[in-house]
């Protein structure tokens, strides 16, 4: 197969508990990789997997003691690093610390346009040092773009959290549908209309921005997806720090529902009627094979809107108001 970028949960240590976090109770674990292990894993992923990206995230992958090591690694390996972090005081030691003339593309979730919503969902103070050292990193020279998760607790600030990551100079910004695995309660996930109107706005905001937008607009037209099935693709892998491997983030709750198992030195395939292959080679009604194992209300109410759902890792691109592409 080939796994153009790769996804590396390097640690479960967090210094926080945001009320969407997909990874849930495993950030009480604080497990973590091996960094002889994690070396094993990006040579592989350059020999056999002709990967091209590696990004690490967490739990918070800057309290990882190594991530320097590891970053520098992968550029060793002609390979490009990126790191997705919350923006407190282990990426402000990271970049302090980082001593490369090429640091990683930075990604900073914001979920809010001030401390009332972004501390709602991440934390008290945790938005006042997010913006500081977003400035700090932008002085040292690092690329940094934006990952907003939505769900009803912040969807009406999204719009104006948009702007924020334009004032801040952040290159693009991801936008995500929170679903409910990990923290994440049914009572948060957006309904097919409020995403649907979300959407549209940010669609027609966009023109006024000067900041690309990434769009997932998840509820489509049947055949209105660009993309297959991560699974079915065999293009996304997804490594954490207890050994599971998942082509799929969506499973991550869904119990031995993984691919494979890292075993400290390769890929172990994991045969069985309950995992992510398994489960998604049956073709389904509303496009997106693994929603009737993760919400099966939603699974119900797409199809009976005669509607689908598109795969999680599909966005729409927006740059002033303009489609530019799908990825």
């Amino acid at each position: 197969m080939r796994v153009r970028s790769v996804d590396v949960y390097v640690t479960y240590r967090c210094n926080l508990r945001c009320t969407h976090c997909f990874v849930g109770e495993n950030l009480s674990t604080a497990q973590s990789f091996s960094y002889e292990s994690l070396t094993r894993l990006i040579a592989e992923a350059r020999r056999c997997w002709q990967t091209e990206e590696i990004t690490f995230l967490g739990g918070e992958p800057t309290l990882y003691p190594r991530i320097a090591d590891a970053v520098h690694l992968v550029q060793r390996q002609g390979l490009r690093a990126r790191l997705v972090t919350n923006g407190l005081h282990g990426f402000r030691a990271f970049v302090d610390r980082f001593d490369g003339a090429n640091p990683p593309v930075v990604g900073v979730s914001i979920d809010g346009s001030g401390p009332e919503t972004h501390d709602a969902v991440r934390g008290k103070r945790a938005f006042e040092r997010l913006v500081a050292n977003v400035g700090h990193a932008r002085e040292r020279g690092y690329q940094l773009f934006g990952i907003t998760s939505v769900s009803r607790t912040n969807a009406h600030d999204a719009v104006d959290t948009l702007r924020l990551c334009e004032r801040l100079g952040l290159t693009w910004v991801n936008v995500h549908y929170v679903s409910n695995r990990g923290f994440a309660t049914p009572e948060m996930v957006m309904s097919i209309p409020e995403w649907q109107a979300l959407t549209k706005e940010i669609e027609e905001r966009s023109a006024d921005l000067a900041i690309d937008i990434r769009l997932e607009r998840t509820f489509v037209p049947a055949r209105g997806h660009r993309r297959s099935c991560a699974v079915r693709s065999h293009d996304n892998l997804l490594f954490l720090p207890d050994g599971r491997v998942f082509q799929c983030p969506m499973f991550i709750d869904v119990p031995d529902a993984h691919s494979y198992t890292w075993s400290g030195s390769r890929l172990v395939s994991r045969p069985g009627s309950g995992t992510e292959g398994t489960l998604c080679s049956a073709r389904s009604s509303v496009h997106c094979p693994a929603l009737r194992h993760v919400n099966p209300q939603l699974h119900t109410a797409v199809a009976a809107a005669g509607l689908e759902m598109s795969c999680v890792l599909e966005k729409t691109r927006l740059s002033r108001g303009l489609v530019v592409d799908d990825e």
